[in-house]
């Protein structure tokens, strides 16, 4: 199963295997109040579906572009993308998809 994320936050889908190994990668380079945040988006969904509002996608998006560039190469570049994406959600006071 895949995941597009909403705003542009994905080029392509990304498969659950890939955004489980980016929360890996995040949870190693965050600061432990960092992780607090970010975790509940790398948890398991269980339909594949969320809608995150933009009060919440604000505060992804602002950890993910804190913590992406101490990811390694590659990853770096998937955090900064799908961190911008929940911001511009936030700024036009939309939901952030994940789907």
């Amino acid at each position: 199963m895949g995941y597009r994320i909403s705003h542009d936050g994905t080029e392509s889908t990304l498969s659950a295997t890939q955004i489980m190994e980016l929360g890996v990668e995040v949870k190693r380079a965050a600061s432990f109040t960092t992780w607090v945040t970010l975790r509940p988006l790398f948890s398991p969904r269980r339909d594949g579906y969320e809608e995150i509002p933009p009060a919440r996608a604000v505060k992804y998006g602002k950890a993910l572009l804190k913590v992406a560039g101490s990811l390694p190469r590659g990853w770096d570049r998937i955090a900064r993308r799908i961190g911008e994406s929940a911001v511009r959600a936030s700024d036009a006071n939309e939901l952030w998809v994940w789907s």
